[in-house]
């Protein structure tokens, strides 16, 4: 983990309507839960105590420092509360706990098609990564086969397993993913959960003084009470951003934040390329242009940023002003570019379509390992050369500056094809006359296009990566087609294509041969391409999604208990079912009415997606009966989970002066016996709670 130095203390007082002031111990070097930025702490777990702080009046101060001493601060009794504790019995002397605000695993990732992950047994005789100091050290090395290699910085880590250095490596999930989309480390996958039983789940929760009874029930009611629409805006915003729920926000600290910066700098300065046509350019009035150029004058109108062209020359040379702090922002850059320690990149807000393309006179080309032995240009962006020529052995790849001169290769016959984006072929045929080029394949792959800035600035970063995930996908789309303009002057046989569409689930971009020119044609099977992915989208949501609760629908839901029953018995893992009946439900409708119960549905939804873990697959079986899968779980743990929504559903307010209850039914999958039976002995043990007490689960 990164490590930051402490700050000062700082305090959370927005909207406070008491007197009543908490102190509570926070990591400065937890990244992305808590970390230091120039004296403040940000973070995940900093923006979910703001929420606290709003909902109980309370005046929070925050302590920053390492664990060691936030935890004898703790315990000696110099702060009232602290955050990232696990519950252990011997901590109950001197806390009280909260549920848990985040569970993260401890997982194995090994890279693709290396090795089959059963269990830490698979990990005996390879070099297993870690991080240096890591607590499981300790129960690793009870495997003495296992060569254990300590590592300082979990993003090496990362590039180590990736590179061949090392055959895995035990993370958390949070931090071993982000280092995985921070540097576009393709070749890595999860393998899943470490089975060590001393390695469990991290449960972050807050720690109080056992005599600040007031406070902690003040705390928990508080965490009951956010709403799930603001934990996951914070979820998406520090943990894992998504772009299809991204909710548009600058909080009020990233407010400040550009304030004090636009005050020192007039605006934020943007260094870009001099030329990456059309992605982010020098037009011939030294003016910033292309799509990057298109989607930050975007930004600037969204959020009220004002933003300032600085004129830069060669790709090493803004790298070299932004880290000088002559610049502030790379608008557009491909992730892992050989300056990975000196930048900090957003997650990308592009991902543009890879192509081939060949002269008009060359067959189509459905898949790219066809071209064994034969020239392929490709300009390199990022780590794409490298990749590419691990990926693709067999392969000839030459390397090239840009579109055109690739393509001018191809012309001339000194290659067979070029590898590249839509709009930069696009661009490049349109401005160089290159009319005997067509777009003969697609690729699997696409080119992330990020925002980087410099290493050590990661409350700016924070902004730029708010700022891009909620720039609207179809403006995105918009600022892309802007640049693709090709005319066709032939007919082309659309019925073909949408048959090989249909057929192969896959485009082929095609054009006629002999075509003078092919620019309106890859426009126009572009825009079909992106339609018909978005429209298949939203069927496929619509097909597996209960309209009324937004979970899994029952057809989902079967699907998945196949698979994870398929799954169990291949890796002979662990998983359990859980089974959800609302107590009492009828009368609840005949007294409140159908809309009071739909509403009392939803809001049970609600409460389940906030409860369980991401691993897990919650949907409606029907009725007032809700299913939650837990894959790698055991009956214990299952239980668990169950009894801690019951607990949810019991303290929250669904209907005024009325208790909604739940009972549940748990089960643990046994090998050999099918689906059915695993539905049965959960339901047997509904049936069991719902004719005992109710409001218990079995």
């Amino acid at each position: 983990m990164v490590a930051f130095p402490a700050g000062a203390a700082q305090s959370l007082s927005l909207h406070s309507v008491s007197d009543e002031t908490v102190s509570i111990a926070v990591l400065n070097n937890f990244p992305p839960f808590s970390f230091s930025v120039r004296g403040k702490v940000v973070g995940f777990t900093i923006d979910y105590l703001d929420l606290l702080s709003r909902e109980t009046g309370m005046t929070i101060t925050l302590v920053p420092g390492k664990w060691e001493e936030n935890l004898s601060k703790f315990k000696n009794g110099d702060v009232d509360a602290i955050t990232a504790i696990s519950h252990t019995l011997e901590r109950e002397s001197y806390a009280r706990f909260t549920t848990p605000y985040y569970l993260i695993p401890t997982v194995v990732y090994i890279r693709e098609n290396s090795f089959d992950y059963h269990g830490v047994k698979s990990l005996q005789g390879r070099r297993v990564g870690i991080e240096s100091d890591i607590y499981y050290k300790q129960y690793l090395e009870l495997y003495p086969d296992i060569q254990i290699v300590e590592v300082d910085d979990t993003s090496d880590l990362m590039k180590k397993l990736s590179f061949r250095e090392i055959d895995a490596v035990v993370s958390n999930i949070n931090i071993g993913n982000f280092m995985i989309k921070q540097h576009v480390l393709e070749n890595i996958e999860l393998a899943g959960k470490i089975d060590i039983p001393e390695i469990e789940d991290e449960d972050l929760r807050i720690g109080v003084r056992k005599e600040k009874k007031q406070v902690h029930a003040l705390l928990q009611d508080a965490m009951n009470r956010i709403p799930f629409s603001e934990y996951r805006r914070l979820q998406d915003r520090w943990i894992g951003a998504t772009p299809e729920d991204m909710q548009e926000t600058l909080m009020i600290g990233d407010r400040e934040f550009i304030t004090a910066h636009v005050q020192k700098y007039g605006g934020v300065r943007l260094g870009f390329h001099k030329n990456w046509y059309p992605v982010d350019f020098m037009d011939k009035d030294n003016r910033h242009a292309g799509i990057s150029a298109q989607l930050f004058e975007m930004i600037s109108d969204m959020h009220d940023i004002p933003m300032i062209e600085q004129r830069s020359g060669s790709y090493e040379s803004i790298v070299e002003s932004l880290v000088q702090g002559k610049t502030d922002v790379i608008p557009a850059i491909v992730p892992g570019t050989g300056f990975d320690s000196k930048l900090i990149y957003t997650p990308p807000y592009l991902a543009l379509p890879l192509v081939i393309a060949t002269r008009s006179d060359e067959f189509f080309v459905g898949d790219i390992e066809h071209l064994s032995g034969k020239r392929i240009c490709l300009a390199n962006r990022g780590s794409i050369f490298t990749n590419f020529k691990k990926k693709y052995p067999s392969l000839v790849f030459v390397e090239v500056d840009s579109a055109k001169q690739g393509l001018k290769q191809v012309q001339n016959k000194k290659s067979f094809a070029f590898l590249g984006t839509v709009p930069s072929i696009a661009y490049a045929i349109k401005n160089n006359n290159l009319y005997n080029i067509k777009i003969s394949g697609k690729l699997e792959e696409t080119l992330p296009v990020s925002a980087a800035v410099r290493s050590g600035n990661e409350a700016l970063a924070a902004v730029i990566n708010i700022a891009t995930q909620s720039i609207p996908e179809e403006e995105r789309r918009r600022a892309v087609d802007q640049w693709i303009s090709i005319s066709l002057e032939e007919k082309v046989d659309y019925t073909l294509v949408w048959q090989i569409l249909i057929a192969s689930g896959m485009i082929l971009i095609a054009a006629v041969v002999w075509l003078k020119k092919t620019h309106q044609y890859n426009r126009e099977i572009s825009n079909a391409y992106d339609l018909l992915e978005e429209k298949n989208k939203a069927l496929e949501k619509l097909s597996i999604t209960d309209p009324l609760t937004d979970l899994y629908n029952r057809h989902k839901l079967d699907m998945a208990f196949a698979k994870e029953i398929e799954r169990s018995n291949r890796y002979h893992r662990p998983l359990s079912l859980v089974i959800i009946d609302i107590d009492h439900f009828k009368p609840v409708n005949d007294r409140f009415g159908h809309q009071a119960g739909d509403n009392v549905l939803k809001k049970l939804a609600v409460l389940i997606k906030h409860r369980i873990r991401s691993s897990d697959i919650p949907g409606r079986w029907g009725g007032e009966e809700f299913l939650i899968l837990c894959p790698e779980t055991d009956r214990k743990g299952a239980w668990h989970l169950a009894d801690a929504l019951r607990k949810d559903v019991q303290s929250f307010e669904f209907l005024p002066e009325t208790t909604i209850t739940i009972s549940g039914g748990v089960a643990e999958y046994e090998p050999g016996e099918d689906g059915d039976q695993l539905l049965k002995r959960a339901d047997d043990n509904l049936y069991k709670a719902k004719h005992t007490t109710r409001n218990a689960i079995c």
